[in-house]
């Protein structure tokens, strides 16, 4: 899924649960939108950047509530609007159903300025949540039916500008949730200098104090920032992140005995004690994650 998406979400996906994983995207373009949408059995993070090429909505239903993004809880109701180039902290939970429309930025802002006669940066600023439950299950009832009919016959191209306009203007008729407290900003900018380090040194997970050095950030501050936007305390996403780094080695060296080295280069200094974390999080060992994946 996270390579599916890949032209939207530059991001990471990494389990936030316990358990063997199971996630699906059905996709498909109405010209120049992508409509899609994704499901999954665990509770996920998502954390990384969008492009700066999609504006996207996203209506938040049942199947998707409860969630988190960049901090506040979403709601059924609601209607998640996504910036290019923003930043993306997700946090997923278990039964996860989200549905979304993608619109190329130059599209958005044509439309934008023409029937809006205004930017869309005057129009959204950045990322932001509307509420009207009568829209969002308007636009959700929209990606169903795209996802289950036919190819639309003749211009493809009108079809998808015909929705994009559609779309915006359904958004703008919904009330804006009131924007994101300021402390919560500063939190996102603490977890964004975190992450760095603890990608930086996936082989040497930094300490506490490294991680409030590289922040300024008070240990509790720290604890309060990463909970709030990730879910997980610093010492938990750092392992799996690294977890998640060691299985894809392990895929990328399928035909290696490779596990005990690996463990090795991540920092995972007892053999034993790896494999019991590995398996706890994804459900099988690290010998059966290289054995399954051999050509």
């Amino acid at each position: 899924m996270q390579e599916a998406v890949g032209h939207v979400w530059d991001v990471e996906i990494t389990q936030s649960e316990p358990g063997p994983v199971e996630t699906s995207l059905n996709a498909r373009w109405i010209g120049e939108c992508h409509v899609y949408s994704m499901r999954s059995n665990r509770a996920l993070l998502s954390s990384g950047r969008r492009t700066e090429d999609f504006w996207t909505i996203s209506p938040i239903t049942q199947g998707c509530a409860g969630g988190r993004f960049r901090g506040k809880e979403l709601d059924a109701g609601q209607i998640l609007v996504l910036d290019p180039g923003g930043e993306v902290y997700q946090q997923i939970v278990a039964g996860h159903h989200q549905q979304a429309i993608s619109i190329p930025r130059d599209l958005a802002e044509r439309i934008v300025q023409a029937e809006h006669q205004t930017s869309s940066e005057a129009l959204w600023e950045r990322w932001c949540l509307k509420s009207d439950p009568c829209i969002t299950n308007e636009v959700a009832r929209t990606v169903e039916r795209l996802m289950n009919a036919q190819r639309p016959r003749g211009n493809e191209s009108r079809a998808g500008m015909d929705l994009a306009g559609r779309m915006i203007a359904l958004v703008q008729e919904a009330r804006q949730v009131p924007p994101t407290r300021s402390s919560l900003a500063q939190r996102r900018r603490i977890v964004r200098r975190a992450e760095d380090l603890i990608r930086d040194r996936l082989d040497n997970p930094p300490s506490v104090t490294e991680l409030c050095e590289a922040t300024h950030a008070s240990r509790r501050l720290l604890f309060y920032a990463f909970s709030e936007l990730l879910g997980r305390s610093p010492a938990a996403h750092s392992k799996i992140l690294r977890l998640h780094a060691a299985r894809r080695r392990i895929v990328a060296r399928r035909d290696e005995r490779c596990v005990q080295q690996v463990a090795f280069d991540l920092g995972f200094w007892h053999p034993g004690q790896f494999a019991i974390d590995y398996a706890r999080l994804f459900g099988e060992s690290p010998s059966k994650t290289r054995l399954q994946r051999q050509p």
